[in-house]
């Protein structure tokens, strides 16, 4: 049995097979060399600047906000398989097994295509395999995570977001020859089928605007797309601006994304903040 019962579940999903929660990993601040009323506050979710500003107000006044900045992924199997990003394991427990996807099945050559898939998304391609039933506990990070949940789709993601995802979903590259104008790069990790994804990211939820398309057409002038997925189409197009405007602002091209899907794009990219 391992006990995590103090740690506060911040997301959960079910996968394939799979049972997925992101949980607040506790620690604790020394805050009396600082002269502040409250000595210690417990630290897991909520920005560390609100907990800080809890933490001067007296004790009996206001109570003290816990913040959870660590996260740690548990991932339960039930006779199912998870693929992770090399290194991401921190430790598994129960029936579960260990291979490298794309190299017993396809050999050396799998192995090497995928190597060179990564060499040009500056990316691993390569990707372990955990198979059986029982727990799988990521290493402890900091960064923002989600989840993302695809019913026979298609996503692409930037470079360094994908995390893991279930078994039951391929993932490669896509290359996007059209993009080296954008910004965007040649490789991106693309992900494929039915199940749940985990992508990182650099900025919180409120600084990701979510774009809903049915049917449509979204032109984008610059590198800001983090992910879409669904079924869309991703092209660069030369900018409907005039050819003087594009020449002296040293742009010209826009990413477009046509189709039914979602778009995520970080406003932190586009200097709004």
């Amino acid at each position: 049995m391992i006990n995590y019962h103090h740690w506060k579940l911040l997301q959960e999903a079910t996968g394939q097979g799979t049972q997925w929660q992101i949980m607040g990993y506790p620690r604790f601040v020394d805050m009396q060399p600082t002269g502040f009323d409250a000595s210690r506050i417990l630290a897991s979710g909520q920005p560390l600047r609100d907990a800080m500003i809890h933490a001067v107000t007296p004790m009996g006044v206001t109570p003290i906000h816990p913040i959870y900045p660590r996260k740690h992924v548990r991932v339960a199997l039930n006779n199912a398989s998870v693929l992770l990003e090399p290194g991401a394991l921190h430790f598994s427990k129960g029936h579960i097994d260990m291979k490298i996807d794309g190299v017993q099945d396809a050999g050396v050559g799998g192995f090497l295509k995928k190597a060179a898939s990564g060499l040009a998304s500056g990316e691993s391609m390569v990707k372990p395999r955990y198979t059986g039933t029982g727990e799988i506990f990521l290493e402890p990070r900091t960064d923002f995570l989600y989840f993302v949940e695809l019913n026979n789709e298609r996503l692409v993601c930037d470079r360094g977001l994908f995390v893991a995802c279930d078994g039951t979903l391929t993932v490669d590259g896509q290359v996007n020859r059209s993009a080296i104008r954008s910004g965007e790069g040649m490789v991106q990790p693309r992900v494929q089928g039915s199940g749940v994804v985990m992508l990182s990211s650099p900025v919180p939820q409120e600084k990701i605007m979510v774009v809903e398309m049915n049917n449509e057409t979204l032109k984008v002038d610059g590198a800001f797309v983090m992910a879409y997925w669904g079924d869309l189409a991703f092209s660069v197009e030369k900018s409907s601006r005039g050819m003087f405007s594009a020449a002296a602002s040293g742009e010209g091209f826009v990413n477009v994304y046509k189709g039914t899907g979602t778009v995520w794009m970080n406003l932190e990219e586009a200097n709004c903040f």
